[in-house]
């Protein structure tokens, strides 16, 4: 029997390899399959963590091979947003260019100019955003595209300070979405631009001749305090020097004293245009109280998504 035994275990373990062995093999051949819902999924999940990158990368898989998928377009609009979210802006901006001439007539064609506004203005290209909704308004058949792209237009014109074609933008939105957009409060707020008080760098200037006096001018009154000691004391110190017969020391308390006193004219026109610039941007964070949150509807399998975007 023990015999019997010996014999026949290399026959039963050669049985469980030929048995189970294939068909470990076979499992392992099995090809993983991701389904295009799948690869969309994970592709968002990625932007949306801020896995940028990886999200582009994902994206473009799933373009690779899903091509006839209808999610394409949305699929190529959302690699430049995650470039733009990157901060990369010229790469978002290729993106968004590309899709305002390859999806002519679809509604992403739309978003695609508003981004490529938003791409080119965070480069500080601000005329060319503005000429991208230009753009956008004589292609759009949607008023309510066209008006929101006037709107956009508008605050473009006031982050340059060119308030009059900031109004003309205003100005020309339709009745339907003028108190959705408040544009009655948004006008009358741009028409007190001509009381921003602004002080003139030449006037600046010249009133620094007696030191200080510039400053003094710009309410710099610390500004303006020190710059008549120091340069005050600097001049007596000189003619102390050459009243007692130094004149090498005289000399050179003279040529310090030049310095600080073509840096207080300097510093009296720089302080004037910091002045405007202060009251400037003081002008536009009041007009940006009347700016809502800018909503949007852009195609999203099965329907719309609505979009709310925030500028910082």
């Amino acid at each position: 029997m023990e015999n019997a035994m010996r014999f026949h275990r290399p026959i039963f373990f050669l049985f469980v390899l030929g048995v189970l062995l294939p068909t470990g093999f076979a499992n392992a051949a099995d090809p993983l399959t991701i389904d295009a819902d799948s690869q969309y999924r994970f592709a968002q999940s990625s932007l949306d963590a801020g896995a940028f990158d990886e999200a582009i990368a994902e994206f473009n898989r799933f373009i690779h091979f899903f091509p006839d998928d209808p999610r394409i377009p949305r699929a190529r609009f959302q690699t430049g947003i995650a470039h733009y979210r990157a901060g990369r802006y010229p790469a978002a901006a290729a993106v968004f260019d590309r899709q305002t001439r390859n999806y002519e007539g679809l509604p992403l064609q739309n978003e695609a100019y508003f981004m490529l506004s938003r791409s080119h203005a965070d480069q500080g290209r601000i005329e060319q955003a503005i000429l991208d909704l230009h753009n956008l308004t004589a292609v759009a058949a949607d008023v309510d595209v066209i008006d929101r792209a006037r709107y956009e237009q508008g605050w473009l014109h006031v982050q340059q300070g060119q308030w009059q074609q900031a109004d003309r933008a205003f100005d020309a939105i339709t009745s339907a979405n003028r108190n959705g957009y408040r544009i009655a409060d948004l006008r009358q707020s741009l028409a007190a631009h001509d009381a921003i008080p602004t002080k003139s760098p030449t006037l600046a200037g010249t009133l620094s001749i007696v030191p200080g006096g510039g400053q003094l001018y710009c309410n710099r009154y610390r500004d303006a305090l020190t710059a008549f000691l120091v340069n005050a004391g600097l001049i007596l110190a000189a003619w102390e020097a050459f009243d007692n017969d130094l004149p090498a020391l005289g000399g050179v308390i003279t040529f310090v004293e030049f310095g600080f006193y073509a840096g207080n004219i300097y510093g009296a026109v720089s302080s004037a245009h910091k002045f405007n610039r202060d009251r400037v941007d003081a002008f536009k964070s009041h007009l940006n109280g009347n700016r809502p949150m800018p909503l949007s509807l852009a195609p999203a399998p099965g329907g719309a998504a609505l979009l709310l975007s925030f500028d910082f």
